[in-house]
Protein backbone atom coordinates (compact mmCIF):
# COMPACT_ATOMS: atom_id res chain seq x y z
CA UNK A 1 0.00 0.00 0.00
CA UNK A 2 1.30 3.45 -0.85
CA UNK A 3 1.90 6.07 1.84
CA UNK A 4 -0.53 8.89 2.46
CA UNK A 5 1.46 11.43 0.50
CA UNK A 6 1.25 9.17 -2.53
CA UNK A 7 -2.52 8.82 -2.04
CA UNK A 8 -2.97 12.56 -2.17
CA UNK A 9 -0.58 13.16 -5.06
CA UNK A 10 -1.92 15.14 -7.98
CA UNK A 11 -2.73 12.90 -10.97
CA UNK A 12 -0.49 13.42 -13.97
CA UNK A 13 -2.64 13.48 -17.11
CA UNK A 14 -1.11 11.91 -20.17
CA UNK A 15 -3.99 13.38 -22.18
CA UNK A 16 -2.77 16.89 -21.32
CA UNK A 17 0.32 16.29 -23.50
CA UNK A 18 -1.80 15.71 -26.61
CA UNK A 19 -1.84 18.30 -29.37
CA UNK A 20 -5.30 19.13 -30.74
CA UNK A 21 -5.99 16.87 -33.70
CA UNK A 22 -7.80 17.73 -36.90
CA UNK A 23 -10.79 15.46 -37.26
CA UNK A 24 -11.34 14.80 -40.93
CA UNK A 25 -14.97 14.53 -42.02
CA UNK A 26 -14.09 13.65 -45.60
CA UNK A 27 -16.58 11.07 -46.74
CA UNK A 28 -15.35 7.64 -45.69
CA UNK A 29 -15.38 4.91 -48.30
CA UNK A 30 -14.06 1.38 -48.62
CA UNK A 31 -10.73 2.54 -50.06
CA UNK A 32 -10.13 4.94 -47.15
CA UNK A 33 -11.08 2.20 -44.69
CA UNK A 34 -8.63 -0.28 -46.25
CA UNK A 35 -5.87 2.35 -46.20
CA UNK A 36 -6.59 3.04 -42.52
CA UNK A 37 -6.39 -0.70 -41.80
CA UNK A 38 -2.96 -0.87 -43.42
CA UNK A 39 -1.75 1.95 -41.17
CA UNK A 40 -3.22 0.29 -38.09
CA UNK A 41 -1.54 -3.04 -38.90
CA UNK A 42 1.84 -1.61 -39.84
CA UNK A 43 4.30 -3.80 -37.90
CA UNK A 44 6.90 -1.04 -37.45
CA UNK A 45 4.91 2.15 -36.94
CA UNK A 46 1.22 1.34 -36.45
CA UNK A 47 -1.20 4.28 -36.23
CA UNK A 48 -4.90 4.27 -35.34
CA UNK A 49 -5.97 7.89 -35.91
CA UNK A 50 -7.29 7.34 -39.46
CA UNK A 51 -9.25 4.24 -38.40
CA UNK A 52 -10.70 6.02 -35.36
CA UNK A 53 -11.85 8.84 -37.66
CA UNK A 54 -13.77 6.32 -39.77
CA UNK A 55 -15.26 4.74 -36.62
CA UNK A 56 -16.49 8.19 -35.55
CA UNK A 57 -18.33 8.56 -38.84
CA UNK A 58 -19.79 5.06 -38.73
CA UNK A 59 -21.20 5.71 -35.25
CA UNK A 60 -23.44 8.43 -36.72
CA UNK A 61 -25.62 5.61 -38.10
CA UNK A 62 -28.91 5.68 -36.19
CA UNK A 63 -29.53 1.92 -36.32
CA UNK A 64 -26.03 1.11 -35.09
CA UNK A 65 -26.32 3.64 -32.25
CA UNK A 66 -29.64 2.14 -31.16
CA UNK A 67 -28.26 -1.41 -31.14
CA UNK A 68 -25.19 -0.37 -29.14
CA UNK A 69 -27.34 1.50 -26.65
CA UNK A 70 -29.60 -1.52 -26.24
CA UNK A 71 -26.74 -3.82 -25.27
CA UNK A 72 -24.98 -1.15 -23.19
CA UNK A 73 -28.06 -0.37 -21.11
CA UNK A 74 -28.67 -4.08 -20.51
CA UNK A 75 -25.17 -4.29 -19.02
CA UNK A 76 -24.89 -1.01 -17.13
CA UNK A 77 -28.47 -1.18 -15.87
CA UNK A 78 -27.68 -4.36 -13.90
CA UNK A 79 -27.22 -4.08 -10.15
CA UNK A 80 -23.93 -5.03 -8.51
CA UNK A 81 -22.44 -5.34 -5.03
CA UNK A 82 -19.30 -6.29 -3.12
CA UNK A 83 -19.11 -9.51 -1.11
CA UNK A 84 -16.63 -10.72 1.50
CA UNK A 85 -14.87 -14.13 1.42
CA UNK A 86 -17.89 -15.70 3.19
CA UNK A 87 -20.16 -14.53 0.38
CA UNK A 88 -21.86 -11.93 2.57
CA UNK A 89 -22.96 -8.59 1.19
CA UNK A 90 -20.57 -5.77 2.20
CA UNK A 91 -21.61 -2.30 3.28
CA UNK A 92 -18.46 -0.99 1.56
CA UNK A 93 -20.24 -1.20 -1.80
CA UNK A 94 -20.97 2.50 -1.26
CA UNK A 95 -17.29 3.13 -2.03
CA UNK A 96 -17.90 2.29 -5.68
CA UNK A 97 -21.54 3.26 -6.18
CA UNK A 98 -20.39 6.59 -7.60
CA UNK A 99 -20.79 8.38 -10.94
CA UNK A 100 -17.12 7.88 -11.85
CA UNK A 101 -17.38 4.10 -11.33
CA UNK A 102 -20.44 3.86 -13.58
CA UNK A 103 -18.49 5.88 -16.14
CA UNK A 104 -15.61 3.42 -15.82
CA UNK A 105 -17.96 0.52 -16.62
CA UNK A 106 -19.16 2.41 -19.70
CA UNK A 107 -15.60 2.96 -20.93
CA UNK A 108 -14.96 -0.75 -20.42
CA UNK A 109 -17.96 -1.64 -22.61
CA UNK A 110 -16.81 0.75 -25.35
CA UNK A 111 -13.45 -1.05 -25.46
CA UNK A 112 -15.20 -4.00 -27.13
CA UNK A 113 -16.30 -1.66 -29.94
CA UNK A 114 -12.94 0.03 -30.52
CA UNK A 115 -10.71 -2.81 -29.32
CA UNK A 116 -9.29 -0.86 -26.39
CA UNK A 117 -9.82 1.97 -23.91
CA UNK A 118 -7.25 3.93 -21.91
CA UNK A 119 -8.77 5.56 -18.85
CA UNK A 120 -7.03 8.03 -16.56
CA UNK A 121 -7.86 9.27 -13.07
CA UNK A 122 -8.68 12.95 -13.55
CA UNK A 123 -9.32 14.37 -10.08
CA UNK A 124 -8.91 13.31 -6.44
CA UNK A 125 -10.51 14.80 -3.35
CA UNK A 126 -8.59 15.87 -0.22
CA UNK A 127 -8.76 12.29 1.10
CA UNK A 128 -7.16 10.86 -2.01
CA UNK A 129 -10.37 9.35 -3.36
CA UNK A 130 -11.42 9.60 -6.97
CA UNK A 131 -13.82 12.35 -8.00
CA UNK A 132 -13.85 11.77 -11.75
CA UNK A 133 -12.07 9.94 -14.55
CA UNK A 134 -11.42 10.65 -18.22
CA UNK A 135 -11.16 8.63 -21.43
CA UNK A 136 -7.89 9.24 -23.30
CA UNK A 137 -8.47 10.04 -26.97
CA UNK A 138 -8.07 6.70 -28.77
CA UNK A 139 -6.67 8.37 -31.89
CA UNK A 140 -3.43 9.07 -29.96
CA UNK A 141 -3.03 5.51 -28.68
CA UNK A 142 -1.23 2.54 -30.23
CA UNK A 143 -2.24 -0.37 -27.97
CA UNK A 144 -0.09 -2.85 -29.91
CA UNK A 145 3.04 -1.04 -28.70
CA UNK A 146 1.78 0.70 -25.57
CA UNK A 147 2.44 4.08 -27.15
CA UNK A 148 0.77 7.44 -26.66
CA UNK A 149 1.50 9.85 -29.53
CA UNK A 150 1.02 13.46 -28.34
CA UNK A 151 1.48 15.01 -31.81
CA UNK A 152 -0.06 12.95 -34.60
CA UNK A 153 2.14 14.71 -37.15
CA UNK A 154 5.21 13.26 -35.44
CA UNK A 155 6.50 9.79 -34.60
CA UNK A 156 7.54 10.74 -31.05
CA UNK A 157 5.66 8.81 -28.41
CA UNK A 158 5.34 8.06 -24.68
CA UNK A 159 5.46 4.46 -23.48
CA UNK A 160 2.54 4.76 -21.10
CA UNK A 161 2.95 1.24 -19.71
CA UNK A 162 6.52 1.86 -18.58
CA UNK A 163 6.44 5.55 -17.65
CA UNK A 164 5.59 5.65 -13.91
CA UNK A 165 4.67 9.33 -14.21
CA UNK A 166 1.48 8.31 -15.97
CA UNK A 167 1.03 4.53 -15.60
CA UNK A 168 -0.07 4.71 -11.95
CA UNK A 169 -2.98 6.94 -12.96
CA UNK A 170 -4.16 4.76 -15.86
CA UNK A 171 -6.48 1.82 -16.39
CA UNK A 172 -6.05 -0.03 -19.66
CA UNK A 173 -8.68 -2.23 -21.26
CA UNK A 174 -7.65 -4.41 -24.21
CA UNK A 175 -9.63 -7.03 -26.08
CA UNK A 176 -8.43 -9.99 -28.09
CA UNK A 177 -9.78 -8.32 -31.23
CA UNK A 178 -7.79 -5.12 -30.87
CA UNK A 179 -9.49 -3.50 -33.87
CA UNK A 180 -12.87 -3.91 -32.18
CA UNK A 181 -16.34 -4.86 -33.36
CA UNK A 182 -16.66 -1.58 -35.24
CA UNK A 183 -14.07 -2.77 -37.74
CA UNK A 184 -16.42 -5.59 -38.76
CA UNK A 185 -19.34 -3.15 -38.97
CA UNK A 186 -17.61 -0.53 -41.15
CA UNK A 187 -18.29 -2.15 -44.57
CA UNK A 188 -21.99 -2.67 -43.83
CA UNK A 189 -22.35 0.89 -42.53
CA UNK A 190 -20.63 2.24 -45.65
CA UNK A 191 -22.75 0.13 -48.03
CA UNK A 192 -25.85 1.33 -46.19
CA UNK A 193 -24.81 4.96 -46.54
CA UNK A 194 -24.15 4.58 -50.25
CA UNK A 195 -27.48 2.82 -50.73
CA UNK A 196 -29.26 5.61 -48.87
CA UNK A 197 -27.61 8.27 -51.03
CA UNK A 198 -28.47 6.39 -54.23
CA UNK A 199 -32.05 5.89 -53.07
CA UNK A 200 -32.35 9.59 -52.34
CA UNK A 201 -31.09 10.41 -55.83
CA UNK A 202 -33.49 7.86 -57.32
CA UNK A 203 -36.40 9.44 -55.45
CA UNK A 204 -35.35 12.87 -56.65
CA UNK A 205 -35.32 11.71 -60.27
CA UNK A 206 -38.18 9.26 -60.38
CA UNK A 207 -40.24 9.98 -57.29
CA UNK A 208 -42.28 12.58 -59.16
CA UNK A 209 -43.72 11.64 -62.57
CA UNK A 210 -41.76 12.89 -65.57
CA UNK A 211 -43.51 15.83 -67.26
CA UNK A 212 -43.67 15.73 -71.05
CA UNK A 213 -45.04 18.62 -73.15
CA UNK A 214 -46.13 18.10 -76.75
CA UNK A 215 -46.78 20.94 -79.17
CA UNK A 216 -47.07 21.65 -82.87
CA UNK A 217 -45.80 25.17 -82.43
CA UNK A 218 -42.59 26.06 -84.23
CA UNK A 219 -42.14 29.71 -83.34
CA UNK A 220 -39.51 30.45 -80.68
CA UNK A 221 -41.84 32.55 -78.53
CA UNK A 222 -44.33 29.69 -78.07
CA UNK A 223 -41.53 27.20 -77.35
CA UNK A 224 -39.96 29.54 -74.76
CA UNK A 225 -43.37 30.08 -73.13
CA UNK A 226 -43.99 26.31 -72.86
CA UNK A 227 -40.48 25.64 -71.53
CA UNK A 228 -40.82 28.28 -68.83
CA UNK A 229 -44.21 26.86 -67.85
CA UNK A 230 -42.72 23.36 -67.49
CA UNK A 231 -39.82 24.65 -65.37
CA UNK A 232 -42.17 26.42 -62.97
CA UNK A 233 -44.63 23.57 -62.76
CA UNK A 234 -44.71 21.95 -59.27
CA UNK A 235 -47.20 19.93 -57.27
CA UNK A 236 -49.59 22.85 -56.82
CA UNK A 237 -49.01 24.56 -60.16
CA UNK A 238 -51.25 24.72 -63.17
CA UNK A 239 -50.77 25.39 -66.87
CA UNK A 240 -52.66 27.27 -69.58
CA UNK A 241 -51.93 25.67 -72.93
CA UNK A 242 -53.04 25.89 -76.53
CA UNK A 243 -55.51 23.41 -77.98
CA UNK A 244 -52.73 21.83 -80.02
CA UNK A 245 -50.49 21.37 -76.95
CA UNK A 246 -50.62 18.52 -74.43
CA UNK A 247 -48.84 17.77 -71.16
CA UNK A 248 -48.36 14.18 -69.99
CA UNK A 249 -46.96 12.67 -66.78
CA UNK A 250 -44.83 9.56 -67.32
CA UNK A 251 -44.62 7.16 -64.36
CA UNK A 252 -41.37 5.24 -63.80
CA UNK A 253 -41.84 1.54 -64.58
CA UNK A 254 -38.67 0.11 -63.04
CA UNK A 255 -39.82 -0.32 -59.45
CA UNK A 256 -39.78 1.95 -56.41
CA UNK A 257 -36.19 1.58 -55.28
CA UNK A 258 -36.59 -1.91 -53.81
CA UNK A 259 -32.96 -2.74 -54.58
CA UNK A 260 -31.79 0.07 -52.27
CA UNK A 261 -34.34 -0.80 -49.62
CA UNK A 262 -33.26 -4.44 -49.63
CA UNK A 263 -29.58 -3.52 -49.38
CA UNK A 264 -30.25 -1.22 -46.42
CA UNK A 265 -32.31 -3.91 -44.70
CA UNK A 266 -29.50 -6.43 -45.26
CA UNK A 267 -26.90 -4.06 -43.78
CA UNK A 268 -29.11 -3.33 -40.75
CA UNK A 269 -29.55 -7.05 -40.18
CA UNK A 270 -25.80 -7.70 -40.26
CA UNK A 271 -25.17 -4.79 -37.86
CA UNK A 272 -27.80 -6.16 -35.47
CA UNK A 273 -26.18 -9.59 -35.49
CA UNK A 274 -22.76 -8.15 -34.67
CA UNK A 275 -24.02 -6.07 -31.72
CA UNK A 276 -27.00 -7.90 -30.21
CA UNK A 277 -26.53 -11.33 -31.78
CA UNK A 278 -29.84 -11.52 -33.68
CA UNK A 279 -32.35 -9.60 -35.77
CA UNK A 280 -35.46 -8.82 -33.75
CA UNK A 281 -38.43 -6.47 -33.71
CA UNK A 282 -39.16 -4.26 -36.68
CA UNK A 283 -36.24 -5.71 -38.63
CA UNK A 284 -37.78 -9.15 -39.07
CA UNK A 285 -40.09 -10.38 -41.81
CA UNK A 286 -42.85 -12.79 -40.92
CA UNK A 287 -41.63 -12.72 -37.34
CA UNK A 288 -43.14 -14.62 -34.47
CA UNK A 289 -43.05 -14.48 -30.74
CA UNK A 290 -40.78 -17.54 -30.69
CA UNK A 291 -38.27 -15.82 -32.96
CA UNK A 292 -38.34 -12.69 -30.84
CA UNK A 293 -37.78 -14.74 -27.71
CA UNK A 294 -34.78 -16.48 -29.30
CA UNK A 295 -33.33 -13.06 -30.11
CA UNK A 296 -33.84 -11.86 -26.54
CA UNK A 297 -32.22 -15.02 -25.19
CA UNK A 298 -29.16 -14.48 -27.40
CA UNK A 299 -28.86 -10.90 -26.14
CA UNK A 300 -29.10 -12.10 -22.55
CA UNK A 301 -26.28 -14.57 -23.24
CA UNK A 302 -24.10 -11.80 -24.66
CA UNK A 303 -24.83 -9.52 -21.70
CA UNK A 304 -24.04 -12.36 -19.28
CA UNK A 305 -20.66 -12.72 -21.01
CA UNK A 306 -20.14 -8.94 -20.75
CA UNK A 307 -20.87 -9.09 -17.02
CA UNK A 308 -18.41 -11.93 -16.46
CA UNK A 309 -15.61 -10.14 -18.30
CA UNK A 310 -16.37 -6.82 -16.62
CA UNK A 311 -16.39 -8.38 -13.15
CA UNK A 312 -13.00 -9.98 -13.89
CA UNK A 313 -11.60 -6.58 -14.93
CA UNK A 314 -12.85 -4.88 -11.76
CA UNK A 315 -11.55 -7.63 -9.46
CA UNK A 316 -8.18 -7.95 -11.18
CA UNK A 317 -7.34 -4.35 -12.08
CA UNK A 318 -9.66 -1.86 -10.40
CA UNK A 319 -10.06 -3.07 -6.80
CA UNK A 320 -6.30 -3.70 -6.26
CA UNK A 321 -5.59 -0.16 -7.50
CA UNK A 322 -8.25 1.28 -5.21
CA UNK A 323 -6.83 -0.64 -2.24
CA UNK A 324 -3.41 0.90 -2.98
CA UNK A 325 -5.08 4.30 -2.94
CA UNK A 326 -6.49 3.65 0.54
CA UNK A 327 -9.98 2.38 -0.20
CA UNK A 328 -11.27 -0.11 2.46
CA UNK A 329 -11.85 -2.94 -0.02
CA UNK A 330 -9.45 -5.61 1.23
CA UNK A 331 -10.84 -9.12 0.73
CA UNK A 332 -13.92 -7.91 -1.16
CA UNK A 333 -15.07 -9.14 -4.55
CA UNK A 334 -17.19 -7.35 -7.14
CA UNK A 335 -20.10 -9.23 -8.68
CA UNK A 336 -23.35 -8.51 -10.48
CA UNK A 337 -26.61 -9.40 -8.75
CA UNK A 338 -28.23 -12.08 -10.84
CA UNK A 339 -32.01 -11.92 -10.96
CA UNK A 340 -33.45 -15.41 -10.88
CA UNK A 341 -36.58 -16.46 -12.71
CA UNK A 342 -38.76 -17.52 -9.76
CA UNK A 343 -41.85 -18.37 -11.78
CA UNK A 344 -41.10 -22.12 -12.14
CA UNK A 345 -40.25 -22.39 -8.43
CA UNK A 346 -43.39 -20.46 -7.48
CA UNK A 347 -45.55 -22.75 -9.63
CA UNK A 348 -44.12 -25.85 -7.93
CA UNK A 349 -44.49 -24.24 -4.50
CA UNK A 350 -48.16 -23.46 -5.11
CA UNK A 351 -48.81 -27.06 -6.11
CA UNK A 352 -47.04 -28.37 -2.99
CA UNK A 353 -48.98 -25.98 -0.71
CA UNK A 354 -52.10 -28.08 -1.30
CA UNK A 355 -50.59 -30.94 0.67
CA UNK A 356 -47.74 -29.50 2.74
CA UNK A 357 -46.96 -26.61 5.07
CA UNK A 358 -43.96 -24.39 4.28
CA UNK A 359 -41.45 -22.49 6.36
CA UNK A 360 -42.77 -18.92 6.46
CA UNK A 361 -39.29 -17.44 6.75
CA UNK A 362 -38.21 -19.23 3.56
CA UNK A 363 -41.32 -18.07 1.67
CA UNK A 364 -40.77 -14.44 2.70
CA UNK A 365 -37.08 -14.48 1.82
CA UNK A 366 -37.43 -16.33 -1.48
CA UNK A 367 -40.48 -14.57 -2.93
CA UNK A 368 -40.38 -11.23 -1.11
CA UNK A 369 -43.62 -11.91 0.78
CA UNK A 370 -44.67 -10.63 4.20
CA UNK A 371 -46.46 -13.66 5.64
CA UNK A 372 -46.92 -13.60 9.43
CA UNK A 373 -49.03 -16.77 9.81
CA UNK A 374 -52.19 -18.53 8.69
CA UNK A 375 -55.46 -16.70 8.40
CA UNK A 376 -57.12 -16.23 11.78
CA UNK A 377 -53.95 -16.98 13.79
CA UNK A 378 -52.79 -13.40 14.36
CA UNK A 379 -54.18 -9.87 13.84
CA UNK A 380 -53.47 -8.37 10.45
CA UNK A 381 -51.37 -5.25 10.12
CA UNK A 382 -54.46 -3.16 9.36
CA UNK A 383 -56.09 -4.05 12.72
CA UNK A 384 -56.03 -1.12 15.13
CA UNK A 385 -53.79 -1.52 18.18
CA UNK A 386 -56.68 -1.59 20.70
CA UNK A 387 -59.17 -3.32 18.42
CA UNK A 388 -60.06 -6.95 19.06
CA UNK A 389 -59.76 -8.94 15.83
CA UNK A 390 -62.97 -10.50 14.62
CA UNK A 391 -63.32 -14.22 15.15
CA UNK A 392 -63.02 -16.29 12.02
CA UNK A 393 -65.28 -19.34 12.24
CA UNK A 394 -64.05 -20.80 8.99
CA UNK A 395 -61.72 -23.74 9.09
CA UNK A 396 -58.23 -22.57 8.02
CA UNK A 397 -57.10 -23.88 4.69
CA UNK A 398 -54.01 -26.00 4.46
CA UNK A 399 -52.57 -23.88 1.63
CA UNK A 400 -51.47 -20.26 2.07
CA UNK A 401 -52.76 -19.07 -1.30
CA UNK A 402 -55.68 -19.88 -3.50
Amino acid sequence: MRNKTAHKATPQHISSTAMPRFQSWARADVNRWQAALRWAKNPERPRRDALIGIYDQVLQDAHLSAQIQRRKLALLGAEYHLIDPQGTYSQNTSEITTPWFDQLLGFYFEASLYGYSLIEIATLDTNGKIIDIKLVDRAHIVPDKGWFIPDLSSDKHIDYRQDDTYSKWLWEVNHADTLGTLNKIVPFALFKRFAGSAWSEYADRFGMPLRVAKTNATDQQSLDRLEEMMIKMASNSYAVIDQLETIEFQQAKDGKGEVYQNLIAFCNAEISKLITGAVVGENTKNGSRAKEQVGENILETLVASDKKALAAFVNKDVIPRLIQMGYPLNGLTFEFIEKKNLQPLWDRTQQAMIHYDFDIEWLNKTFGLEITGKKGDTPTKKTAQNETPKKNNKTPEKGFFV
